[in-house]
């Protein structure tokens, strides 16, 4: 089967674009050089690494996107945009561990959530999820101080992604 790699790179870019982010954005979010980030881009790529991957999660395409873009289809986008934070739905807080229910009531704002594919066989994902919750210090953190948590979160999440969770 013939692999349009110079497509995917293109519709990604675009999708990029469309969510109005630039290159070095998105090189930062995945933990890449803006190089390499162009160099998916314009399809001197040969294979699918975990940046192409997490890049798609970035721009909301859902899982099997990237074979469709490669075979000459269209992606398909995430009902819920990726980056938005997730709610947490249980039927009571004692479903939680005890120690997830006390992080969680602790004081402190939430900034993020994550939702990370854990690594299966053959480093294909597997049918479990790490559910990441990502609070703030208890007290009034000025607007400094909370983009610097995030810049410090962005950075580690990087890292988990590329670890494969």
């Amino acid at each position: 089967m013939d692999r349009d790699w110079a497509r995917l790179g293109a519709a990604l870019r675009a999708a990029r674009e469309d969510l109005g982010l630039g290159q070095r954005d998105v090189a930062d979010r995945i933990g890449v050089t803006r190089n390499a980030l162009r160099n998916i881009e314009i399809g001197m790529i040969s294979r699918v690494t975990p940046t192409v991957r997490e890049y798609t999660r970035i721009v909301g395409w859902a899982e099997g996107s990237i074979d469709a873009v490669l075979s000459g289809s269209e992606p398909t986008r995430e009902a819920v945009p990726p980056d938005e934070p997730a709610t947490v739905t249980v039927d009571s807080p004692e479903e939680l561990p005890m120690r997830i229910q006390a992080a969680l009531a602790s004081g402190g704002p939430v900034l993020d959530t994550a939702v990370i594919n854990l690594p299966g066989e053959d480093g294909e994902d597997s049918e479990a999820q790490m559910v990441i919750v990502v609070k703030g210090r208890t007290g009034n953190a000025t607007p400094e101080q909370i983009r610097r948590a995030l810049l410090q979160w962005e950075k580690a999440e990087a890292q988990i992604r590329r670890s494969g969770g």
